[in-house]
């Protein structure tokens, strides 16, 4: 008789579980699909609500990059703020610049650290590469994405299932499925 219970018990605590794990995806999923209500969720819980924000990162007096957003709201508790359709601009020491645009950020507030995401499109003088999100690590000076990304100019395109570009040296990496045409024209 005791085991029967126990066995009661434990079904219903695997099925309560099973309803709560289900729950949260479902949640996950509705909020990822809707980026509008995880920014107001954002908005409710930030220190500080701003619009038309503009910051720059600057290093031993270098700048690093230049940032402009919709909106910005500052989250002292997790040290960070989420940007609104972020447009950032990372200073490369050749003289040529990467232009971002995104639907999303976040600045790590302590790190100046950056994550832009939702239709990221980068340019430089010569190329343009789309993805779906992009951190800015300014310790290494790297751009990276784990996404896949198209990149192309006018004399080549490629695409790879995730990126790396060094800002210090110029040099990027691609992998995962990399493909890509060239033109006859390309002159190195």
């Amino acid at each position: 008789m005791k085991s029967r219970w126990i066995k009661r018990i434990l079904i219903g605590i695997v099925i309560f579980l099973l309803i709560a794990t289900a729950l949260v995806f479902v949640g996950y999923r509705r909020a990822m699909q809707n980026p509008e209500i995880v920014l107001s969720q954002i908005e409710k819980e930030a220190d500080m609500h701003l619009n038309k924000v503009r910051q720059t990162a600057t290093k031993n007096g270098i700048r690093e990059w230049h940032m402009e957003a919709e909106s910005a709201s500052l989250v002292n508790e997790t040290h960070t703020m989420v940007l609104v359709n972020p447009s950032v601009e990372v200073f490369m020491t050749d003289g040529d610049n990467v232009r971002l645009t995104a639907k999303e950020g976040i600045i790590h507030t302590e790190t100046n650290r950056l994550v832009v995401s939702g239709d990221v499109v980068a340019t430089t003088r010569l190329y343009r590469f789309e993805t779906q999100s992009v951190v800015y690590d300014p310790d290494t000076r790297k751009l990276t994405t784990d996404d896949p990304v198209s990149i192309s100019s006018a004399s080549a395109s490629l695409t790879a299932g995730s990126m790396q570009i060094d800002l210090k040296t110029n040099i990027a990496n691609f992998d995962g499925d990399v493909k890509g045409t060239i033109s006859e024209d390309l002159q190195l």
